[in-house]
């Protein structure tokens, strides 16, 4: 059931577009740090910082953590810190849970908004994502959504599988993306922060401990930032390969795992079966066409017929295994550990 002040959380920016908000920016709310973590990014660090510095609420300090990039990354962040007081690079060589615990804990301001490098975000993100605890103070967990801006047909199916829309996430089992979230620096201490012995998909278990905690989370739909997909299937593969295997290292949601490998464990047991009784080769002909069906049905409207009718199932396909197999592998290096 429903609190009454989440409730008021959700209904609030209705009222206040109806009734008029002050403008921004305005000086009653409380200070918030952007923190990015970064690792060879000279080309894109510029966009994404352009991005956030032309939004509708501007941040208080800008954080950026640099994980050791062999390019002209950390030049380019000194520069730009050297002409905006508001910007502060840190060097924190690791990986991405020690870099974005370094850039909280450079931080000063209470709120804290997360992105990631490679994204750019859109004008009104900022104010969209810390508009809630200004709202209702009892807020910890503002999630936002990541939206896919592929150019090429396979980065538009990739972001069809990769990118679900805000319609389709169940907000019981939703986790946010370090892509898109804001949390009170007092969550963030309780949980102890990131935990630096994950390499991959370290914010599903910061997210995890955070509802361990007791967090309140808020959904915020329209805090969109704007990602491009990987191009190419093998970069696609790799990348939900290490998501799979953070989720791996850190045991975290089993329960997914377990019925997305009973699921392709009862495809091949139909086919053997299929052999001996025909019936189950039709069983899992009806299963592959309600498989394919569905997967289609997300990309109607979002890319092109084709490519919604073919790509998107075969994508489905590779996404899953490659997340089943990097699970297995990172249960199998915390055994070995």
């Amino acid at each position: 059931m429903e609190s009454g002040a989440v409730r008021d959380l959700r209904d609030a920016p209705r009222r206040l577009v109806a009734g008029g908000s002050a403008p921004w920016p305005r000086t009653d709310l409380e200070p918030v740090a952007v923190i990015v973590t970064v690792r060879n990014e000279a080309g894109s660090i510029g966009a994404l910082l352009g991005s956030i510095l032309s939004g509708t609420r501007l941040p208080d300090e800008i954080v950026v953590a640099d994980g050791g990039s062999s390019d002209r990354t950390l030049e380019l962040l000194h520069s730009r810190a050297a002409a905006d007081p508001r910007i502060r690079a840190v060097s924190a060589p690791g990986n991405r849970s020690v870099g974005r615990n370094a850039a909280v804990r450079a931080s000063r301001s209470p709120i804290i908004a997360c992105t990631d490098a490679g994204v750019e975000v859109e004008p009104d993100w900022l104010e969209r994502i810390t508009r809630p605890f200004d709202l209702v103070p009892e807020t910890d967990v503002v999630a936002g959504v990541t939206v896919p801006a592929g150019t090429t047909w396979f980065e538009r199916a990739a972001g069809v599988i990769s990118a679900p829309r805000a319609d389709e996430i169940n907000l019981v089992r939703f986790l946010p993306s370090t892509r898109s979230v804001a949390f009170r620096r007092s969550a963030w201490e309780r949980v102890r922060g990131f935990d630096e012995s994950l390499a991959h998909n370290e914010d599903t278990p910061f997210a995890l401990e955070l509802k361990r905690s007791g967090a309140r989370f808020h959904f915020e739909p329209r805090a969109r930032v704007r990602w491009r997909p990987r191009g190419d299937v093998g970069s696609f593969f790799r990348q939900h390969r290490r998501f799979g295997f953070g989720d791996g290292e850190s045991r975290a949601q089993g329960w997914f795992y377990a019925t997305l490998a009973a699921k392709y464990v009862l495809g091949a047991a139909l086919f053997l079966m299929g052999f001996r009784f025909r019936a189950a080769w039709w069983l899992l002909g009806l299963g592959v066409v309600l498989f394919a069906v569905g997967q289609a049905r997300r990309g109607v409207g979002r890319i092109g017929n084709v490519e919604t009718a073919l790509a998107v199932p075969l994508l489905k396909v590779v996404y899953d295994v490659a997340y089943l197999s990097g699970y297995v592998r990172g249960r199998l290096s915390r055994l070995g550990r």
